[in-house]
């Protein structure tokens, strides 16, 4: 497998925890995908509301694809999150990027979003969108198993998280 990682912003902890968050998440969900490229960046999102993380595909050239499949991309974070919800907010975008790698959700230039061949429209209230109500449900899913990877973590862990 070519996993080429990087990530920038936040601090050492939130870089090696983004990092262990990815190849848990890539070695879950992603298996058999032998070439990915992802650039994660930490950063502050005070100015966006209540949005705490992005993915997005930045598959451009025909080098970033492997046949239809995307396979560069940019995710967000946030660099405010308490530890429990950094590692589900990576989470959370990582299943986009599955998404977007499995062609379950592919963005159409007329607006409208296909979601495993179904045309799903922009006026979609976000907690209706169906890839979002997937996304949630891993991020719940894979949350503990992530931490128990990561086993350095599990001393800092109460049912509240811990600020990173």
């Amino acid at each position: 497998m070519t996993l080429c990682l990087r990530v920038t912003g936040g601090n050492k902890f939130q870089k090696q925890l983004a990092m262990g968050t990815v190849q848990f998440a890539m070695n879950r969900l992603l298996p058999s995908v032998r070439k990915l490229d992802i650039n994660l960046h930490i950063r502050s999102f005070q100015k966006e509301g209540s949005t705490i993380g992005y993915c997005t595909d930045d598959s451009s050239d025909p080098i970033d694809f492997v046949g239809k499949s995307p396979r560069r991309f940019q995710i967000e974070i946030s660099k405010d999150l308490n530890l429990t919800d950094f590692i589900k907010c990576v989470l959370h975008e990582f299943v986009h990027l599955k998404q977007f790698v499995k062609l379950e959700m592919v963005e159409q230039d007329s607006g409208k979003t296909r979601w495993k061949g179904k045309s799903v429209s922009k006026k979609t209230k976000y907690s209706d969108q169906p890839w979002e109500k997937e996304a949630y449900r891993l991020e719940q899913k894979l949350l503990w198993e992530c931490l128990e990877q990561q086993e350095f973590l599990t001393g800092n862990i109460d049912s509240n998280g811990v600020k990173i």
